[in-house]
């Protein structure tokens, strides 16, 4: 079962390494480091680890929704433009991406020149990911062809990075904004700092693939009811391996339909890697990540 997220346990609080400063030009009754009285920047998460800001109203004039999660505990999550919940859907698929989460936080930056106000910033996703996935983004790779790529091996939480995703039309009307492009340098800083991966997502570049309709058929069907027998069944047919075809793995669960929803049941719950990259294929090579997957 997916654990409840707690970005505090997660995250904490960054303490000051003491050890870094120098003390010896320092008065003895004003010994130890000199700290700023005030931040440069705060975030501020959810009390119940869900996203920050859940509400969606009729002031909007485009679609909005709520996507259920796997990789978000089955939470509803809130998206207000259909690239987001694309984006969403995408996440949720991919093997390389162990957690997900909308509206994750807000953001509150103190500058000069700014009547006393800070800079506010709501990111669109936080998703806790495989370095590999990081890596192929930072290569170029675009986000719909990333999600496809399985993996072969678990890896423990303290592995993952976080990613931090803004999701963008081509054209968007804040493009020529002076003031909310400084504003995102300044908010890339502060994860920067924080060790997070800041991404911007533009549609033509990331989220537009033929592989879409698949992945919302696939999506639609998530939320089939898989047991211990289901996995049984998929360790009996891989034995001592690690890696079996598509094919073998839908029979064994009831074939047809239900042998491929239940397939597809188990890639979202992270038990097994489908390689999606060629589409649904009969000889695709699916990894097994439990109960005795590969390292």
């Amino acid at each position: 079962m997916t654990r409840v997220f707690d970005p505090f346990a997660i995250y904490g609080i960054a303490d000051d390494d003491r050890t870094q400063f120098n003390d010896r030009a320092v008065p003895c009754e004003n010994s130890g480091p000199i700290l700023r009285n005030h931040p440069v920047a705060s975030v501020f998460w959810a009390e119940n680890g869900g996203p920050i800001r859940t509400i969606i109203d009729g002031r909007k004039t485009r679609p909005t929704g709520f996507f259920r999660s796997i990789k978000g505990g089955s939470r509803s999550m809130p998206w207000d433009s259909l690239l987001e919940e694309r984006t969403m859907q995408l996440a949720d698929l991919s093997s390389r991406v162990h957690f997900l989460l909308a509206q994750p936080h807000r953001i509150e930056i103190f500058v000069r020149g700014n009547r006393g106000r800070p800079l506010v910033y709501f990111p669109d996703l936080l998703l806790r990911v495989e370095p590999s996935l990081v890596w192929d983004l930072q290569a170029g790779m675009s986000f719909v062809d990333a999600a496809a790529v399985p993996t072969s091996r678990r890896l423990p939480d303290s592995d993952l990075q976080t990613l931090i995703i803004e999701v963008k039309a081509d054209v968007d009307s804040r493009d020529g904004n002076e003031a909310y492009r400084t504003k995102l340098q300044f908010v890339e800083e502060v994860y920067r700092r924080r060790a997070f991966h800041f991404f911007e997502m533009r549609d033509s570049k990331h989220l537009r693939s033929p592989f879409l309709r698949t992945v919302r058929l696939i999506d639609w069907r998530k939320a089939v009811v898989i047991d211990f027998f289901d996995e049984q069944r998929c360790l009996d047919v891989y034995g001592s391996r690690n890696v079996v075809a598509r094919w073998q793995l839908e029979r064994a669960l009831g074939g047809g339909n239900l042998g491929r929803v239940k397939l597809h049941g188990l890639h979202y719950r992270r038990f097994v890697s489908v390689d999606l990259r060629n589409g649904i294929v009969d000889a695709a090579p699916v990894h097994l990540l439990q109960s005795g997957g590969g390292q």
